[in-house]
C-alpha cells in the first residue's frame, strides 16, 4: 500500500513539472497588454493598459505615480515588442494563473497581468499577497513608466476600441 502512494506521488510530481515544462511563449505579436496592482485603498494602485484604438494605433494609459490619475500615450509597434521580449526574457508565459499565500492574510494588495497575441493566445495570472519569481512585472511597469512620462492627462478616460 506505501509503494503504491509513492508511485501515485511520483507520477503526480512527474505530470505537474511536464506540465509546466510544456507553457511555451505564444508565437504571435502581443497586442494587448495589462497590468493593475491594488492596495487596502479603493481604486487602483497602479494601472497600465496598452490596446489597439480603431484606427489600430497602440495606445498607452498609465499612471505616472501610485493612485495618481491616467495618462496617455501612443506608442508604437517596436515598443510592443520590446514588452513582449521582456514576456520572454521572464518567462512570464510560465506564470501560474493565481498566486496566493501560504497563510491568511487580512490585508495587503493584488495584482493582476494579461497579455494578448495576435495568433489568440494569451496569458493570465493575477495574485493576492504573493506573486511569481524574477522581475517581470516590475520590468513592465518600469518600461510603461519610462514611456508614459511625456504622455497627456486624460481628465475623462474612455474605453479604447478594442
Amino acid at each position: 500500500m506505501r509503494r503504491s502512494g509513492l508511485f501515485f506521488c511520483f507520477v503526480s510530481g512527474l505530470f505537474s513539472l511536464l506540465s509546466c515544462a510544456l507553457k511555451k511563449m505564444p508565437e504571435g505579436e502581443l497586442v494587448r497588454l495589462e497590468l493593475t496592482h491594488s492596495g487596502t485603498m479603493a481604486g487602483y494602485r497602479y494601472e497600465g493598459r496598452v490596446m489597439q484604438d480603431s484606427t489600430g494605433t497602440f495606445v498607452l494609459r498609465a499612471m505616472k505615480e501610485n493612485y495618481g490619475p491616467l495618462f496617455e500615450k501612443k506608442i508604437d509597434a517596436e515598443a510592443m515588442k520590446q514588452f513582449r521580449q521582456i514576456i520572454e526574457e521572464e518567462k512570464m508565459y510560465k506564470y501560474k494563473e493565481a498566486y496566493r499565500p501560504k497563510f491568511e492574510v487580512l490585508d495587503g494588495s493584488s495584482w493582476s497581468f494579461k497579455a494578448v497575441f495576435s495568433d489568440g493566445s494569451d496569458i493570465s495570472s493575477h495574485g493576492y499577497n504573493a506573486g511569481p519569481k524574477g522581475n517581470g512585472l516590475e520590468r513592465i511597469v518600469a518600461f510603461m513608466d519610462e514611456l508614459i512620462q511625456d504622455g497627456i492627462l486624460i481628465e475623462n478616460p474612455e474605453t479604447i476600441e478594442d
